[in-house]
């Protein structure tokens, strides 16, 4: 869902505002509300990567299509692995799934994984297959790819499902994520405002563990 920024702003000033300590939570003296605000829409859609990192995949939303022209390097498609490009904005994988196998995939690994060097093994039984597949996300010199593993189907085959949860960006004051992340969202942004507006630590820790609350 699409948000505008400054409503956003508003909600997270509410929370701040909320505060109940004896001392006052901003700390900068003659700083402007005006300031305030900025530094607030600063934060933003770095709490909002935060959290869509860490959110479980059924509050991330329907996410954006992954597509693109699949590599073999067997040279043969539809057997062994295959890897594709991803966008230049990818954050995380909200599932892959290739037509002959039987589930969908959403959690990764890297090639710093010890699981990723037994995708290369000759042998069947130890890498991921159609029956329980394995989703790498490897960074090449052309950017990060989507290496799957692996295939058996032959010409048939194709990606039944590929969907990506996108980098948050604010463009033209407008910020796009899961609408079941907003409050998480509101509150991490009030965190990392307060790390650096309040001398309240409790309060601060609260923000945080709110934060951690909502995307439980």
């Amino acid at each position: 869902m699409q948000y505008n920024v400054q409503d956003l702003v508003k909600e997270v000033r509410v929370v701040l505002d909320n505060n109940n300590s004896s001392e006052p939570l901003l700390q900068l003296g003659d700083v402007s509300t005006l300031s305030i605000n900025e530094i607030i829409e600063s934060k933003i859609a770095d709490a909002a990567r935060i959290i869509l990192q860490e959110a479980p995949v059924p509050l991330l939303g329907e996410g954006s299509p992954i597509s693109g022209k699949i590599y073999w390097p067997s040279g043969e498609i539809g057997k062994d692995w295959g890897h594709i490009l991803l966008p230049d904005n990818f954050l995380r994988l909200l599932c892959f799934q290739m037509s002959d196998w039987d589930i969908s995939v959403s959690k990764t690994i890297d090639e710093n994984s010890p699981q990723y060097a037994l995708q290369k093994s000759r042998y069947n039984g130890i890498k991921g297959n159609p029956q329980k597949p394995v989703v790498a996300i490897v960074s090449w010199g052309t950017g990060l790819h989507l290496e799957f593993y692996s295939c058996t189907a032959g010409s048939n085959i194709s990606v039944r499902k590929a969907r990506y949860i996108a980098i948050p960006k604010i463009e033209a004051g407008k910020i796009t994520f899961s609408e079941k992340l907003k409050s998480a969202i509101v509150y991490y942004t009030a965190y990392m405002v307060a790390q650096e507006l309040s001398k309240d630590e409790n309060f601060v820790k609260s923000l945080l563990e709110q934060a951690k609350e909502l995307i439980k």
